[in-house]
């Protein structure tokens, strides 16, 4: 009596099996980081970190190939411009 016994074993569809979903969402912020900044005679020149492909300073959009570091020049105001703000 030490025989073993005998087994089946079958994959099927329907009320036997199961299937499952996941989905993974991975929210980003913005990041916007300014490493240094200098004053010229034209302006400003600032090394900013961003992980974005475009950034807005002073109401100027900045476009970049790629997030990473970068080299962004401000100009300056020209001399006598007066900047006037609407209540």
């Amino acid at each position: 009596m030490l025989a073993p016994l005998l087994c089946a074993a079958e994959s099927s569809f329907g009320a036997n099996s199961a299937t499952a979903q996941v989905r993974l969402v991975v929210i980003v912020p913005p990041v916007f980081q300014v490493l240094r900044a200098a004053q010229t005679a034209e302006g400003y020149d600032y090394l900013v970190w961003t992980n974005m492909r475009s950034i807005t300073i002073g109401g100027r959009e900045y476009s970049f190939a790629r997030p990473g570091e970068h080299a962004v020049h401000v100009p300056a105001a020209p001399a006598g411009a007066w900047v006037v703000h609407g209540l």
